[in-house]
């Protein structure tokens, strides 16, 4: 992009329907990261697991477009995610989805994203300790979008999703776990 060199190569092997093999590979930064399923997710030779935060206030979010949100719907809950976490900034799909998986962003949101681009992710952020999915929860490739998020986080990013008025974002404090 604009000449830009923050590009991936994305790999992924789908058995019957399940992701269970992904590999992602950043060519300028010569960083991979690699997964297949029960064998756990490796970041350049070394074990990655996303982050250990439980308060939403200390996230770091990431994103693609911040104009992609309210194209596609899903300016409130953007809106009600922003103001809930530390800091927020734009990264790029496969690159955000890759600092989740490394413990170096919380949440990755992209509210459109392609099946080919989503492809490594699902054993990626699973093996890492984490969630890829659709914003409803679901784990899949399949959503027309994307979340990648820690599990402890996952509940709480999904409830400002849809907007439940009881956990609202300025009074938010995370469950015990």
């Amino acid at each position: 992009m604009q000449g830009a060199p923050l590009y991936a190569v994305l790999i992924a092997l789908e058995i019957e329907g399940r992701v269970e093999v992904g590999a992602v590979y950043f060519p300028a930064l010569d960083e991979m990261l690699a997964a297949a399923t029960g064998e756990g997710c490796w970041w350049n030779g070394r074990p990655a697991r996303v982050s250990s935060a439980t308060d939403l206030k200390r996230a770091f979010a990431v994103y693609t477009d911040v104009n992609a949100f309210a194209e596609h719907g899903r300016a409130a809950a953007w809106e009600r995610i922003r103001r809930a976490v530390y800091a927020c900034r734009g990264w790029g799909d496969a690159y955000g989805h890759a600092l989740v998986a490394t413990g170096r962003a919380e949440i990755m949101l992209d509210p459109i994203m392609n099946v080919w681009d989503c492809g490594p992710f699902p054993p990626i952020l699973k093996e890492a300790g984490g969630y890829f999915g659709d914003w409803r929860g679901n784990e899949t490739i399949y959503g027309a979008e994307a979340i990648s998020t820690t599990q402890k986080l996952l509940p709480h990013v999904l409830r400002l999703i849809a907007g439940d008025a009881a956990r609202d974002a300025e009074s938010f404090t995370p469950a015990s776990s």
